[in-house]
């Protein structure tokens, strides 16, 4: 028997507390976030491709960091796993050696790129306007600005209305820093009788008859330095670059907005608790005006620039492309029961979505908080499992009977309930054996619910505003649930 209980937390609230740093999960795929984020805004997404390795790309949880971003899609030139803080270092560094991309070099002249990540999709959008939340972060901060490594990222977009192989003029500029001196000065003490003097609470300086000679040395501004910014052209092959420094036609590079030039738009991160990167960016807007019911090709592009060493990396928050702030947890998970006789560990595969803390009850009196964890019962029997899955704005709870040394003897699906048409070009009918309504989920093949609601016999299930694909429905019915499969052509 499974049952699910409604949503326990309250995102909107805030009731729920995630582990108070970065949490970065490398088990999700590339078409799983993208779905999962941002299949339920109303814009058509399809072509999902990723061109990196595999440990480079994560789902992030940022809400108790001071990353500013409550969660989305991580990519890494690195090691994603290798973001999570806090910062004890100042050279992390994934080396993947990877090769560079030619669509980033050319945003910044001079430089060959390499450990290139892209993430590839098209978009039909229903509005006038497509908004992407992001921050860049960099272990080449901040010792390595204006070097020759100038790590960027980049987010290409091409379509109707837009220009293509843009060329960008960048003005010539100059910008003033101080420089610091140490100024010391020399003075005699003259002592004379001898005498002692405390400078700590464990430490004393005793002075004999005589001059002494002490030296006092402070730091001051004694000059100004200058960073000199040459003019120079770029252009964008990949399509129109909209990630771009604010107020500025620069892209988002290392050398582009540090501590010394934008510095409205850094964060220095030293001694970080949360996240490793020595420094990243504010959360950051690139926007860009569209036609509606067209469709675009989106470049998400990041690269390590003049070697492979010390990682950068770029967070996209849920709440682009029309996304919510907030991530309700999806929980679920099968029980892999031995056949009677097999003994009794079963091992739990845990399915859950955008949780990252789970708690387990095996009906024994047993608990676990592992992600997905094996239990050995002490004899065969009926054991009622629970998860409890919950992330920074949401808890949920799962529970399933688990019969162990028994067969299974549930009903087919087919007897409980029907769908028609199966296939279905968009809306199917419910057909209840069993009763006069039920409560009825509906889940896409990312484990993303598109509808979860009670419904009556012979009410129609629409998923006129979903694409294409095959629909698992679930049906609870006298406290077990019932699933089939429903396509939509």
């Amino acid at each position: 028997m499974l049952k699910k209980l409604l949503l326990t937390g309250c995102c909107a609230l805030g009731l729920l507390t995630a582990k108070a740093q970065l949490f970065i999960d490398p088990n999700y795929t590339i078409e799983q976030m993208i779905n999962g984020f941002f299949g339920s805004t109303g814009d058509s997404i399809s072509n999902i491709a990723y061109t990196g390795s595999p440990v480079s790309l994560a789902f992030f949880e940022g809400s108790q960091s001071n990353i500013g971003l409550n969660a989305g899609l991580f990519i890494s030139t690195g090691e994603a796993i290798s973001a999570v803080g806090p910062n004890v270092s100042e050279s992390t560094t994934g080396n993947l050696s990877n090769s560079g991309h030619a669509w980033l070099n050319a945003l910044i002249p001079g430089y060959d790129t390499h450990d290139a990540r892209l993430v590839r999709l098209s978009i039909t959008p229903v509005t006038d306007t497509l908004r992407f939340k992001y921050v860049f972060a960099s272990e080449e901060y901040q010792e390595f600005v204006n070097t020759q490594f100038n790590d960027v990222f980049a987010f290409l977009i091409d379509g109707p209305g837009l220009p293509a192989n843009d060329s960008i003029y960048v003005a010539p500029d100059v910008l003033y820093i101080d420089v610091y001196c140490t100024e010391c000065v020399d003075t005699f003490l003259i002592v004379s009788e001898p005498f002692c003097t405390s400078v700590s609470i464990d430490s004393i300086i005793c002075y004999e008859v005589g001059d002494t000679l002490l030296t006092y040395c402070s730091s001051i501004i004694c000059g100004l330095d200058s960073i000199v910014y040459p003019e120079y052209w770029y252009y964008s092959p990949g399509g129109l670059n909209i990630a771009m420094v604010p107020n500025t036609n620069l892209p988002v590079a290392i050398n582009n907005l540090n501590q010394f030039i934008n510095t409205a738009y850094f964060v220095e991160n030293d001694g970080g608790q949360t996240v490793e990167f020595d420094a990243f960016t504010t959360p950051l807007w690139a926007e860009v005006p569209v036609i509606p019911g067209e469709t675009y090709n989106i470049t998400i592009a990041i690269a390590d620039a003049g070697d492979w060493s010390f990682d950068s990396g770029i967070f996209l928050s849920i709440e682009s492309i029309g996304g919510d702030s907030l991530l309700p947890v999806n929980v679920a998970f099968d029980a892999l029961v031995p056949p009677p006789g097999g003994g009794n560990t079963v091992n739990f595969e845990n399915n859950t979505f955008w949780a990252t803390n789970w708690s387990w009850d095996f009906g024994d009196g047993a608990t676990s908080t592992e992600r997905t964890p094996e239990h050995t019962y002490a004899a065969p029997g009926t054991y009622t499992v629970q998860l409890k899955a919950s992330n920074w704005c949401s808890s949920e709870t799962f529970t399933q009977t688990v019969q162990l040394g028994v067969s299974n003897t549930q009903e087919p699906a087919e007897n409980v309930f029907q769908l028609s048409p199966n296939p279905t070009q968009g809306v199917a009918v419910l057909q209840l054996k069993q009763g006069e309504n039920a409560r009825v989920r509906v889940t896409n093949l990312e484990g993303r619910t598109v509808a979860d609601r009670w419904m009556t016999n012979g009410a129609t299930l629409s998923l006129a505003d979903q694409p294409k694909g095959i629909y698992t429905v679930q049906v609870v019915s006298e406290g077990q649930i019932f699933t089939q499969k429903l396509v939509k052509i």
